[in-house]
């Protein structure tokens, strides 16, 4: 049964001196001596509204251990926490998933020996256990499907093979439904349409080593991407990396709820018209379309809810500048720099997102020499010189 969460909230978060270029000061959302994570772009954790968004917060840098969960109300300036880690390591966050900007989350938690799969609704602040972990593979889900029914989860089958799984949340029942020797990190996405697509990321020639440490994350033949359907069959690769284009980072999302996607490239790519990195992609085009001209290499792309515009940061640039842009038409505008160093921990990158409303950027930065996460404001004025 669902209950509504008895939430302790605090002030925690404060607007300071730096400005978007709208003019607007960037806001501070959390300042504890710890290491706090917007947790991921692609899939963003916010409310339906736009208002609420979710946090993790950890002490370990390794990330092995489990985290705190946060809900932030922007407009309340206010912090709450939804669940709480133990000193002891024996409870606490290991997993978050979700249905992106429709504020439920799926958290795998730790609580002793047993591992609890938990919904939390952003939007109405409450929360439900629904079945112990067991037995299923992998260390929680990568998606939602956008009705709620099914979760997304993989794992290492053999030594080189790996799967992907399709769990059925209201009665934990886990299918087999696709394998792959290279999706040691496959990024896995639900189609925000239907659900009836899933993406997936190949890192091809990928190796592990029997801990899981990455000791070869692709081979000459890149990072490529493809979908597959709900029961794991017809694949369909996009038109993107090796050999028709550069490597592909490893960054991708789905276009609102169509079925195209955005990705970025290690190198520009020429499309004919446009020289960049940003690309979207159809499975019914024969090649890639550049979204805008630029000679930087933008990293992290996500979509906006609308499927509007779109929002990525460039480590180019060592100030980290993150850019909104129409993608239609290619306009683009920088809204801020991060200046967060951008090191090999995820934490360090600026995984910046629009919110649900467009109304917000959320992204981190260790510009203070901690990570943490911030807000920059986006205005009316801002969304119509995209037009």
């Amino acid at each position: 049964m669902n209950q509504v969460m008895p939430l302790h909230w605090w002030p925690e978060s404060c607007d300071i001196e730096d400005e978007a270029t709208t003019g607007e000061p960037l806001r501070r959302v959390s300042a504890a001596p710890a290491i706090t994570d917007n947790i991921y772009h692609e899939q963003p954790r916010n409310s339906a509204d736009g208002n609420r968004l979710a946090l993790s917060r950890t002490f370990d840098g390794s990330r092995r251990a489990p985290c705190d969960l946060l809900v932030y109300d922007i407009d309340r300036y206010r912090l709450a926490y939804l669940e709480r880690a133990s000193s002891d390591g024996k409870r606490g966050v290991l997993a978050i998933a979700t249905s992106s900007w429709s504020g439920q989350l799926i958290v795998l938690r730790q609580d002793g020996s047993r591992r609890i799969v938990v919904r939390f609704d952003l939007n109405t602040l409450e929360s439900e256990e629904i079945f112990d972990w067991g037995d299923l593979p992998g260390g929680g889900f990568h998606s939602i499907s956008p009705d709620g029914r099914w979760g997304l989860a993989s794992g290492r089958i053999e030594k080189r093979t790996f799967g992907v799984y399709r769990v059925d949340l209201e009665n934990a029942q886990c299918e087999l439904i696709h394998e792959n020797e290279h999706l040691c990190n496959p990024h896995l996405q639900f189609c925000l349409r239907d659900g009836g697509r899933i993406l997936v990321q190949e890192n091809r020639g990928c190796r592990l080593d029997e801990n899981d440490n990455v000791i070869l994350p692709f081979d000459e033949r890149g990072v490529g991407l493809y979908t597959i359907g709900l029961d794991g069959g017809d694949r369909r690769d996009f038109p993107v990396g090796p050999p028709l284009s550069a490597n592909t980072t490893g960054h991708e999302c789905w276009i609102g709820d169509t079925d195209r996607a955005l990705v970025t490239l290690a190198a520009t790519y020429d499309d004919g018209e446009r020289c960049g990195n940003v690309l979207e992609v159809s499975h019914d085009w024969e090649k890639p379309r550049v979204v805008f001209d630029s000679p930087l290499i933008w990293n992290h792309v996500v979509a906006s809810r609308c499927g509007r515009y779109f929002i990525a940061d460039s480590y180019t640039d060592r100030k980290v500048p993150i850019l909104i842009g129409n993608i239609q038409n290619g306009k683009t505008k920088i809204l801020c720099d991060s200046l967060t160093s951008g090191g090999g921990a995820q934490y360090m990158h600026a995984h910046p997102y629009l919110t649900s409303d467009n109304r917000w950027v959320v992204f981190n930065s260790d510009r203070t020499g901690l990570p943490q996460v911030y807000l920059a404001k986006v205005t009316d004025e801002f969304f119509g010189e995209l037009e």
